[in-house]
């Protein structure tokens, strides 16, 4: 009973539409203010994965031809940008390698190798470059080869 009266009250139904029309309008300049690259607006939950539908290379492929070789997609509530042609793959891999380079975070992963401090999960930079660097000069180094040979 008190529910259909609190539903039915105009300050409460004022307050809702406001506060709708106010998330609107904040939603819409940030998207004009952002950097992204253009891609469909995406329903609110599901973002844009109702518009790649359950083929993704022909859905993604439609979207590319619509809004051109990079775009910007939400999947759920993840931001995705993709590259769709291969010379925009290039650019981003040739602009962007350092971010492409590093591993996952994944929470055992650094729990197992006392925070990641080993070659093989450690993030790329200058310890995991030295890593390399001792495990290719003293485990596959030539002299190193002939001793397990």
């Amino acid at each position: 009973m008190q529910l259909a009266a609190l539903c039915t009250d105009p300050f409460v139904l004022s307050c809702t539409l406001l506060c709708l029309l106010l998330h609107l309008a904040l939603r819409h300049s940030l998207n004009r203010s952002s950097r992204l690259p253009p891609g469909p607006p995406g329903v609110p939950i599901l973002g844009a994965m109702p518009f790649v539908g359950p083929a993704p290379h022909t859905g993604l492929a439609a979207l590319a031809r619509k809004y051109g070789p990079v775009m910007y997609l939400r999947m759920g509530t993840c931001g995705v940008v993709v590259a769709s042609s291969p010379s925009a793959a290039r650019t981003f891999l040739k602009a962007l390698d350092a971010r492409f380079a590093n591993r996952p975070a994944v929470a055992s992963a650094a729990d197992i190798t006392y925070g990641r401090q080993n070659m093989v999960f450690a993030n790329y930079g200058p310890k995991w470059k030295l890593m390399r660097k001792l495990a290719s000069v003293h485990l596959l180094g030539a002299r190193a080869v002939a001793d397990w040979a």
